[in-house]
């Protein structure tokens, strides 16, 4: 199959997990979309950058620090598919010479939708922050599906894991679903779940997340490809959410939570 990718342009969980997939898979990637702006509505650094507050010094300290040093491997780092870790999806496109174009605040552009068109896609694979048209839905021969840090029904909406953590539930995890016009709506192909330790922070929830995503891409696209779209069904009550309250602060630091 033909396969194109719409992914947020992260130093933190997207490029290995990209990388990944692109050494395991055996159908053709002819393109990927790289989000490179995000409106403030839904933008995880502005959030953070008004309610620092919530943050621990050290935590302040800690994400920092690992952003600039990100930055800084990713410059020094020539892109090559023989890389253990990745600082940016562009350079992973760059090593692996996939084809791509950027997105900023949207995909409904008329160039964006043309590359795409281009690549002649079976499936559209989604791991971003922007809202996908009817008009980018509809392009792919078979359909578009998505990758998510939560075991939906539950948890839909942003940042996920924070809220498991905060609403001191015992598992998160990872959902793959056909994507439709409601947001982290659609059948789930493939789910599983990932144990919350007392040792775990939000950020190493999401790199477990992520860790596992490839491999159930993999999965969910090895279901396209016979036909199966049989649903996969949990007992948990479906549940949505946006970014943090002060009131999910306070839940999450009264159960003894760290962000990093």
């Amino acid at each position: 199959m033909n396969i194109c990718w719409v992914i947020d342009e992260t130093s933190f969980y997207h490029p290995d997990m990209l990388a990944e997939f692109l050494r395991k898979t055996t159908d053709k990637v002819t393109g990927i979309v790289i989000v490179r702006k995000i409106p403030r509505k839904h933008n995880i650094e502005t959030y953070l950058v008004r309610n620092f507050y919530q943050l621990h010094i050290s935590e302040i300290i800690k994400l920092v620090f690992r952003k600039f040093y990100n930055q800084l491997l990713n410059y020094f780092t020539k892109p090559s598919t023989k890389q253990t870790r990745f600082y940016s999806v562009r350079n992973v496109c760059n090593a692996f010479g996939i084809p791509y174009i950027e997105a900023h605040n949207t995909l409904n552009k008329e160039e964006i939708f043309q590359f795409l068109q281009q690549g002649a896609p079976d499936v559209i694979i989604s791991s971003n922050s922007l809202i996908f048209s009817k008009k980018l839905l509809a392009l792919p021969r078979i359909a578009c599906i998505n990758r998510h840090s939560g075991l939906l029904p539950a948890y839909g909406g942003l940042w996920p894991v924070f809220q498991a953590m905060a609403n001191q539930e015992t598992q998160c995890g990872v959902s793959i679903h056909l994507m439709e016009t409601g947001i982290d709506k659609g059948a789930v192909l493939c789910q599983k779940a990932v144990d919350i330790t007392d040792k775990d922070t939000v950020d190493s929830l999401y790199q477990k997340c992520f860790s596992i995503s490839a491999e159930l891409i993999l999965q969910a696209l090895d279901k396209i490809r016979k036909k199966d779209f049989t649903p996969v069904i949990n007992n948990l009550s479906p549940s949505y959410y946006s970014f943090p309250t002060p009131h999910d602060w306070e839940k999450f630091r009264k159960a003894g939570k760290r962000f990093i």
